[in-house]
């Protein structure tokens, strides 16, 4: 049986609390983290680029119905997400880099890395929006082939793990948002036999979570949890 994680208080954890959760749980999530200013800033911002990309002005697209890349860039079969939220030729470049380089998220990173500005590489910064079509993502770690052994997933697991965290990954929402299901614990084990014997696309995994998240939240995890995405073509 699923159960739904929901939040209502703003208040941020402290910096063991939060290496705490994720280390124990795989995620840890932040409630109103964005301010009424940077929501509506981003609203903005993020409706136009994938208005652009609807309709075939912006060729940087995660098109229906491929999960992984690479993509092409017609959005004629509908799209799942918007690419390259950073590239010169994006009107709004300058409201994402504040986003991403900004220390509301970049704190949480920092605390959860115990690292520096300095110290801190960035990667993919894009953007997941309602798609055209239903559409779900299978069962997945990110790092580790769902072919693998269970000593070899293991092996994975551990090499993939520091202490403190080497990797920080996030999903910022800006509407209410339902879409990332997890495993808890499950970035730290080899798959049980149930999960290896789920189908991709399987429903119902024992203890799975409903991440459940609202305007402004955030969610911290480590991307090798046993996660997938179910995307609802109701929400904006």
């Amino acid at each position: 049986m699923a159960t739904e994680t929901t939040t209502t208080t703003s208040t941020i954890p402290s910096p063991s609390s939060l290496r705490a959760s994720l280390a124990r749980d795989g995620f840890v999530h932040i409630p109103s983290l964005l301010s009424a200013d940077q929501l509506s800033t981003l609203r903005s911002a993020t409706a136009e680029l994938t208005t652009a990309a609807r309709a075939g002005a912006w060729p940087y697209i995660r098109t229906l119905p491929k999960q992984f890349p690479p993509w092409p860039s017609d959005p004629l079969h509908g799209i799942w997400g918007v690419q390259h939220l950073l590239h010169p030729a994006n009107p709004s470049a300058g409201v994402f880099a504040a986003s991403y380089f900004g220390d509301t998220v970049m704190g949480v990173c920092k605390s959860l890395l115990r690292a520096g500005d300095d110290e801190l590489v960035m990667e993919l910064y894009n953007l997941l929006v309602r798609p055209d079509a239903a559409f779900e993502l299978r069962w997945h770690r990110d790092d580790v082939p769902a072919d693998a052994a269970p000593a070899d997933e293991v092996a994975r697991l551990r090499a993939a793990r520091g202490e403190p965290p080497v990797f920080a990954q996030w999903n910022l929402a800006l509407f209410e948002d339902r879409s990332l299901v997890v495993v808890p614990g499950s970035h730290a084990r080899a798959r049980t036999e149930a999960e290896r014997a789920a189908g991709p696309w399987e429903k119902e995994i024992e203890g799975m979570k409903v991440v459940v998240m609202q305007p402004g939240d955030c969610v911290f995890y480590d991307n090798n949890i046993l996660h997938r995405g179910v995307y609802n073509v109701t929400n904006p």
